[in-house]
C-alpha cells in the first residue's frame, strides 16, 4: 500500500473522532481534528482549506489574548 493512502486513512482516523469529541471534549476534539485534516489536505482541497481558516482564526485569537493580558 502506497503512502498516500496510509495518510487518507490516518487523516479520517483523527478527522472523525475529533468532530465527535469537538463538542464535549474541545481540548481533545480541536487537536485531533486539525492533525486529520493537516493530515488530508495534501490530498483533499476542503482540508486545506479548512486549515487555512483555522490557522487564521488561531493567529486572531493569539494576538487578542496578548492584548487582553497587556503584552
Amino acid at each position: 500500500m502506497t503512502k498516500d493512502f496510509w495518510r487518507i486513512v490516518g487523516g479520517f482516523s483523527l478527522l472523525i473522532p475529533g468532530f465527535l469529541t469537538l463538542i464535549v471534549l474541545p481540548e481533545v476534539g480541536v487537536p485531533l481534528a486539525l492533525l486529520g485534516t493537516r493530515l488530508l489536505g495534501d490530498r483533499f482541497k476542503w482540508a486545506k482549506s479548512l486549515n487555512g481558516r483555522i490557522d487564521r482564526g488561531w493567529a486572531k485569537m493569539k494576538l487578542r489574548l496578548k492584548k487582553f493580558r497587556g503584552k
